[in-house]
This record gives structure tokens, sequence and C-alpha cells, in this order.
């Protein structure tokens, strides 16, 4: 079985004029719709809400994702997108989200980043909304063109969420991610044969994406948001045995996923027979990977991940911080009075 990626390194929107991004998203799934593609991948936030005011003010007639599926339900194929959510209870706060949706325009799932970034990064990222809560960890969705694990941006620079997907049966990893909209901040000092500004993150992540799909035996998409056509993105598609597509500028780039070889390669473990290429059956490709990788664990020495470090990053902090905001703002209305 195969199946057939189209991710969008989408031209984004920042601010204010954050809703034209549904168009444009509308826009890429009519390009795509051509390309028999089964599964379309969006960058972190897009089409949003996200990068902008949480409400359009009139500018659209319903929520954007809500407009993007009925795009979908006419195109008929599975879509990741991504928006932010607003916190339940905290109106301070809010959920970094990816949904997963269908071919009849059904929410499959909504994953919320487990690993949101530290605050000032995050004012930085998502237009002053500082305080992100963290979600329960991966989500993974079975359908009919493979299991699909939804993670977000750095969350897979974190190898135990991956392989927790891993675990819960995903073939294929969707981590999009957000962008830089002032490319200065990458210390950017060289340009590619494309013309297009370097990004210092561009191999790293490229690296991260093969390690994870390696190490899972899984297919790992990232695409990111293109605020400034000036530098260039990290989308890619990564296989466990090659770097299958890369993009670097705006626009939609494909990769075919070899289902059938996927699963050979997760159910077959490493052996002595397969150093030897004159014993490949037929067209049997040689290997580019470790065969049941995925597979070779020892859950029993693993304890020391579950124990907490002294220089860990505290996902709660939005909590206290809150909580003495609103302590100071008290005893400031007290004293005017």
């Amino acid at each position: 079985m195969k199946t057939k990626v189209a991710a969008v390194q989408a031209e984004s929107v920042f601010g204010d004029e954050e809703w034209r991004n549904v168009d444009r998203a509308i826009r890429y799934l009519d390009e795509i719709a051509g390309l028999g593609a089964h599964l379309i991948c969006f960058p972190e936030g897009y089409p949003g809400p996200a990068h902008g005011p949480m409400d359009s003010k009139g500018k659209l007639s319903a929520h954007p994702i809500d407009l993007l599926r009925e795009k979908i339900r006419e195109v008929g194929v599975y879509c990741a997108c991504s928006d932010v959510a607003e916190h339940e209870e905290l109106p301070e706060v809010y959920y970094l989200c990816q949904k997963l949706i269908g071919p009849d325009g059904e929410i499959l799932a909504d994953h919320r980043r487990s690993q949101p970034d530290e605050p000032e990064l995050n004012e930085y990222l998502f237009n002053k909304k500082r305080h992100f809560a963290p979600g329960p960890g991966p989500t993974v969705v079975e359908t009919e063109i493979g299991t699909i694990g939804l993670l977000i941006c750095s969350e897979l620079w974190v190898p135990e969420l991956p392989r927790i997907a891993n675990l819960m049966g995903a073939e294929i990893i969707i981590s999009p991610v957000n962008g830089i909209h002032t490319p200065s901040l990458h210390h950017v000092e060289t340009r590619g044969p494309d013309g297009l500004l370097n990004s210092p993150l561009w191999e790293t992540w490229k690296c991260i994406s093969r390690c994870r799909a390696a190490e899972n035996v899984q297919y790992v998409v990232v695409t990111q948001n293109t605020f400034d056509p000036s530098y260039a993105g990290v989308g890619h598609i990564a296989g466990p045995e090659a770097l299958l597509a890369e993009h670097r500028g705006a626009g939609v780039f494909t990769a075919e996923l070899d289902m059938d070889r996927l699963r050979y390669l997760r159910g077959t473990l490493y052996q002595y027979s397969m150093l030897d290429s004159t014993k490949l059956k037929g067209d049997e490709p040689s290997l580019g990977t470790r065969p049941g990788q995925n597979r070779l664990r020892r859950p029993s020495i693993y304890g020391k991940l579950l124990e907490p470090g002294p220089r860990d990053f505290d996902y709660d902090y939005y909590l206290r911080e809150i909580a003495l905001g609103r302590h100071l703002h008290s005893v400031a209305g007290r004293q005017e009075e």
C-alpha cells in the first residue's frame, strides 16, 4: 500500500490580518486536489487562529477550522491543520492544537502540544499569547491510509514522545513547525543556491527527523509557516531509510510512503543473513536501516527516564505566574481604596 502525502509550507499572515490564511489554505487544498494525495499537512498554527486575535471580528463566516472542514469534505482527503484554543477555565491561558480531519470533514483527533515553549518565546511567536498549558502527550489515530501520530514542533526533539507514539502504533508522525517571522533572529549570514536565507536549524531539524524515523521505524512529516518569503523553511519528509523530500521555499511538496515496506521493516529483526546482498530475493531492495529497531527495547532499565531532574522545565509555571499576578492586582486595588 502506498500513501501519498502533500505537505504545505504555507505563506502565512501574522497579526491582525491572520484571517486571510483561511482563503490561502482553501486555495492550497484546490491545488493539491489534483495531485492524488491522501493526506495533507499544514504548519503549526495554520490556518489559525494562532498568530493574531482569537476573534476575526466579522471577517469570517465561521471558525477557520470549520471553514477548512467544508473544503476538506469537498476534496475528500485527510488533513492535519492547527490552531490555538482557549483554556476552559483560565482566560489568560491557551492550548496549541493540531487537528486531524477525515475525508468526511469530521475531526478525528485534537492534539494539544504537551511541551510548549517558555513564556517570552510564546509571546513572540503567538502575538502576545504568553501562557500555554501542556497537553497530555502524543495523539494517535488509526486510518485506512496508515496509523497517524500527531506531535507539534519541539515535541519531535524529545525522543520519548515519538517513541510513545510508536508504541501506540503510529506509522506516520506529523510534526508541524511554527516558523520565525523575523529572519534576523536566526543570525542568518548566508544564502542557498535558491537565494533564500539559510537557517542554522535547517540541517539539525532534518537530522532529528531522520533519527526519529530510523529509531522508531516511522515516517516523519515536517512543514512550517513562511511568514517572510526571504528565508528558507525546514519542510521535509523523512523515512526510516532515507530523506524522501525536502522543500525550502513556500509551496507544496509531496512524497509517496511505502506502507508495506514500513511494515516489513517493523516486523523483521536484523539478522546475519541480511548482511549478504546476494541473498536478496528478486527486486527486494537492500536495507537502508536496521529493521525491527522499534522492537529492540528493555523497559526494565529505563526507570531513570521517569525521575524528575533538577533542571527540568516546569510546565505548570503559568499557574503560579497567574496566581501571583492576580494577587498583586488585588493588593494594588486594596491600596487604592
